[in-house]
């Protein structure tokens, strides 16, 4: 079996996924740089594979692309003796290599002068890869949690916060009244609060 084909199969397997606590992956992580194990591998990726997307999404701007370069990480790590025994130093070991890819992508294409209006707009990035980590950790919390709302709450939620969209322009589009995009928008706030309770402090600190 090609190390391609494995991280596909990876891939398949991660979509309905669960999360580790920070015991259980570490264990796992020891199993994988112990030998190559196949299914701590699977695990691996599985835990990791949506934050370093989000990670990767926030430098190169595309979602197709950050899942590719995510995608090829996989493929090195698997491929490469890693000269790693401390498993809370793999993390930050492929969170550095998706952020270095990145910036050698950016250097090559089109999205360097969107990279450097960012970069210039706001001090996103951080030379801390743990500072890294932990705001990509957010943002997949945040992911997961949206996907917990119901179709037409997350819809209206994300036409807000992440399109921006006014409320009458959200209406407009959707055929509803402006109140009902309030309740569903106040539906979403209180559903996110209880669920990301345990991470306001974060996300206040991350400015997120």
């Amino acid at each position: 079996m090609t190390h391609r084909i494995i991280v596909l199969e990876c891939g398949r397997l991660g979509e309905n996924c669960s999360y580790l606590k920070s015991g259980e992956i570490n264990t796992t992580i020891v199993k994988f740089l112990d030998g190559n194990d196949i299914a701590s591998y699977r695990v691996i990726y599985q835990h990791y594979f949506k934050g370093l997307c989000l990670f990767a999404y926030e430098y190169l701007r595309d979602t197709s692309a950050a899942e590719d370069l995510v995608q090829d990480v996989f493929v090195h790590i698997w491929e490469k003796d890693l000269q790693i025994r401390e498993p809370e130093k793999l993390p930050a070991y492929m969170y550095s290599m998706v952020r270095t890819r990145c910036l050698n992508q950016i250097r090559g294409n089109k999205v360097r002068q969107q990279y450097v209006h960012h970069e210039k707009d706001k001090d996103y990035w951080e030379d801390d890869v743990q500072h890294a980590i932990i705001k990509a950790e957010v943002f997949k919390e945040l992911s997961e949690s949206l996907e917990q709302l119901p179709e037409k709450t997350r819809e209206i939620f994300e036409l807000s916060y992440l399109t921006q969209l006014r409320e009458k322009e959200i209406a407009d589009r959707l055929g509803i009244t402006v109140d009902m995009v309030k309740a569903h928008k106040k539906k979403a706030r209180g559903i996110l609060r209880n669920e990301l309770k345990h991470l306001m402090s974060l996300i206040i600190i991350l400015n997120i």
